[in-house]
């Protein structure tokens, strides 16, 4: 069972990694947060992508789908029970073991006073069985779940930990990073789950519980205006050093205009299409090759690196190198979505070609 703040889920990407892990780490149930949908975006998703999966998500009662709850009918049952803007309130039964708890899936808006709203819809969907709770809340309960930044007033908790203390709440025992999300400088823990008194008289350890942790991740802008003589190449070029090989090459091209001129306009642009297809190969070889192995290489590379920062949290040099991790591995992920994309385009023509 997995909750997972996924910051978008329209890139192609984006759900190519949902449907890795899913499978990668045999999920029943799993909750996305923020996904930034349209009620037709989750039905493609669902259709293209999942379709022997159940989903359920409270795109009818708010502005796009904030949570989805995607889960394996051959292995539990899940029946919504009530919905609202923030959480989605169910009822899980595993069909192995016959046993069922009621879930509720969170994802708290960014505002105290909006935030207000959850914290009834929790109080009125309080049950008398085992209850879990999980998601991203958007709030911490002490000072202890913030590291730096300003201190935490009692206005920015009482709400929250009313609500705990009114429904016997209390955070299951976890392991790993208490901390949950970062942007670099500030470390806070607003990912959690929570389970209610009645919860530890369940027999034995039913699930397996991730919170997958958060990171404020600046995605740079690629470069993308590369023309040479009205000519522009497709997005595979989409990086700075591309257009610097790409633009030398191309004016390097040795061309006599008295002589040369003479010929066909098409004859020169083939011969300095040739002329690239060195220097773009070599490019292609440093940034695009083994793309999906170098994604997942650089993301076990930071995720081993913030196990020791969390350790060492003002250390500078820590610093500089997780800013430089993430960075790395921002840009990778950049280029095996144009790599993939490029994939795509090309079946796609190949698929008009055979029909033509």
């Amino acid at each position: 069972m997995y909750s997972w703040n996924i910051r978008g889920l329209n890139s192609p990407l984006k759900q190519h990694e949902v449907v890795s892990l899913m499978r990668r780490n045999k999920i029943d149930i799993l909750g996305l947060m923020e996904t930034k949908s349209t009620a037709s975006k989750v039905t493609f998703m669902h259709k293209f992508r999942l379709k022997n999966w159940k989903f359920v998500s409270n795109v009818a009662v708010a502005s796009n789908a904030r949570i989805v709850i995607y889960w394996n009918p051959s292995t539990v049952n899940v029946d919504m029970l009530h919905i609202s803007a923030q959480g989605i309130h169910v009822l899980i039964c595993s069909l192995e073991t016959q046993i069922s708890f009621a879930a509720t899936f969170v994802y708290g808006y960014n505002t105290i006073s909006a935030r207000r709203d959850l914290w009834e819809d929790l109080k009125q969907w309080n049950h008398v069985s085992p209850w879990m709770i999980l998601g991203d809340f958007n709030s911490i309960l002490s000072q202890e779940d913030k590291y730096n930044g300003n201190s935490i007033s009692n206005y920015e908790v009482s709400y929250f930990r009313n609500c705990c203390a009114e429904l016997h709440l209390a955070d299951l025992n976890f392991t790993g990073c208490h901390f949950t999300w970062s942007n670099g400088t500030m470390w806070s823990k607003i990912d959690r789950v929570m389970v209610n008194s009645l919860w530890f008289s369940l027999p034995g350890k039913l699930i397996c519980i991730s919170v997958i942790l958060e990171l404020s991740l600046t995605i740079p802008q690629l470069q993308s205006n590369l023309a040479f003589d009205k000519f522009v190449l497709n997005e595979s070029s989409n990086s700075s050093t591309c257009g610097l090989i790409s633009l030398g090459s191309w004016s390097l091209f040795p061309v006599n205009r008295q002589k040369v001129f003479q010929a066909h306009v098409c004859i020169i642009f083939c011969k300095r299409l040739k002329f690239l297809k060195g220097p773009l190969r070599e490019h292609n070889r440093l940034h695009f090759s083994h793309i999906s192995d170098r994604v997942a290489k650089a993301a076990s590379e930071l995720d081993c690196h913030q196990t020791i920062l969390l350790h060492d949290k003002n250390n500078p040099q820590l610093l500089l190198r997780d800013r430089n991790l993430r960075m790395n591995l921002v840009n990778l992920k950049a280029a095996e979505k144009i790599f993939f994309g490029q994939k795509l385009k090309t079946a796609f023509f190949q698929r008009m070609w055979c029909r033509l």
